[in-house]
């Protein structure tokens, strides 16, 4: 609460001051909201012009890959195709430069000196610098018109090498771009880039990166995580389709096989009747399996804290398990009551009846001591085994009923002690200071009386 109480208090004194921009009279908070609109906007269109740049270079591989295949030539439409990627790119650095552009603007109104646009010094001194550098080497790999080259790789399994086209490649290498997707949920979908949650943020010397937004979501979402784990298998079956078709023209040349082995690995059943057999392929393979011992521990811990019951449902779990309990004890206590009585029943009815042997009766009736009685009514019960047996249920159900009211009260019990003696404190505190005024009074009265 005292940091909430911060945040706010920082955000009304930067309502207060005033900045100007254009001629123009803005408050901080405006201009901030108005840079915060324009960087989640950039940010949105960074991750949408690379998606499609993306997917249209997945589909200019496949397209020449399926000419190829029937030999046919592609060469036209395959160079549009790259041109619409390298166009694509083109769009995704404009708005990247809009990303910064608001981003330093956004340090720049929480005091910091920044050169005015986006340059190496302004990045530096607003620490985007190598954040900037890494996002545009991130945007290079891409099928260029022209580029016609292959690649070779020996395959030491097989003895041979595996050719592979320099687009198919650099197609792959794009898949690095899927790296906007935390940036893209916390600044575009969700609210963690609000003004109260960077403010928190900055209390608590907390860096709000990339990295931050990918522990929030793996640690709250059992729906990002299970989404986030359909999206690896399908990146890593076309990786594998990619690099097993060009020596493997059979099963992993499909699409469909490449994600049942992915799953397969993944969930680490391993059937062995499909494997990669180049050496790009089994690197997809280990980067799989890797994949999937984290994802399956994040997931682990998420459906963990999904079942974990909270404080009132805890205690209505105790509540119910109690009444349980009671009415099992009850149920229990009424079956050795009635076996119990059924035993006293048989053996009264067999002392009564007091038969001598060779089946000829007393002559009178059989009488016995009552401490005889009772020897030979112990003897009884204890001969009988159903008997035994629902004593010995009820004392078990007594025991439980009894260790649950003692788990379920004794927190209580200790609870309202401890309340008990903290108000108890407060007021012998209370009563200590009323003393010690009592007390300054007393003496002070002394001393207007001695000088009277």
């Amino acid at each position: 609460m005292e940091m909430l109480s911060a945040a706010l208090q920082a955000h009304e004194c930067m309502e207060v001051n005033r900045c100007g921009q254009d001629g123009l009279s803005f408050t901080t908070s405006e201009e901030r909201q108005r840079q915060e609109d324009a960087r989640r906007y950039s940010a949105m269109w960074v991750f949408i012009s690379s998606m499609v740049g993306l997917l249209i270079a997945v589909m200019e591989n496949e397209t020449r890959w399926s000419a190829d295949s029937k030999g046919k030539s592609s060469q036209d439409l395959s160079t549009a195709l790259k041109g619409i990627v390298v166009g694509s790119t083109f769009v995704t650095f404009f708005f990247l430069y809009q990303y910064y552009d608001a981003a330093i603007s956004l340090r720049r109104l929480t005091g910091v000196r920044l050169g005015s646009g986006v340059s190496m010094s302004s990045l530096r001194g607003a620490g985007l610098f190598y954040q900037c550098l890494l996002e545009i080497a991130m945007h290079l790999p891409q099928p260029v018109p022209g580029l016609d080259t292959t690649l070779s790789v020996y395959n030491k399994g097989v003895g041979r090498n595996s050719v592979y086209d320099m687009d198919s490649i650099l197609c792959v290498a794009m898949f690095v771009r899927m790296a906007y997707l935390p940036r893209f949920y916390g600044e575009v979908l969700s609210d963690l880039r609000s003004d109260a949650a960077q403010a928190i943020s900055r209390l608590n010397a907390v860096v709000f990166d990339n990295t931050f937004v990918v522990k929030y979501v793996l640690a709250n979402s059992l729906n990002c995580v299970v989404l986030l784990t359909a999206l690896l298998i399908i990146l890593f079956a076309y990786m594998l389709m990619v690099f097993e078709r060009p020596i493997d023209s059979g099963t992993l040349g499909n699409f469909a096989n490449c994600v049942w082995l992915i799953i397969i690995t993944m969930t680490t059943v391993g059937y062995g009747d499909e494997f990669p057999i180049t050496v790009l392929g089994r690197c997809v393979a280990v980067m799989a399996s890797l994949a999937a011992v984290v994802m399956l521990a994040i997931s682990v811990n998420l459906v963990v804290s999904k079942l974990t019951l909270s404080r009132s449902e805890a205690k209505v779990m105790e509540v119910i398990d109690t009444i349980s309990l009671r009415d099992d004890l009850r149920e229990a206590a009424a079956v050795v009551v009635q076996r119990w009585t059924r035993a006293y029943s048989s053996y009264m009815r067999q002392s009564r009846s007091g038969g001598g042997k060779g089946g000829k009766e007393k002559s009178g009736p059989a009488i016995k001591s009552a401490m005889r009685m009772n020897i030979d009514l112990r003897a009884a019960v204890l001969s009988d085994v159903e008997l035994l047996e629902c004593i010995t249920v009820f004392q078990d159900i007594s025991e439980s009923y009894f260790s649950q009211r003692l788990e379920n009260d004794v927190p209580e019990l200790l609870g309202n002690l401890n309340s008990r003696l903290y108000h108890q404190e407060n007021r012998i505190q209370s009563l200590h200071m009323m003393t010690q005024d009592i007390d300054r009074l007393a003496t002070r009265l002394c001393q207007l009386q001695g000088a009277q």
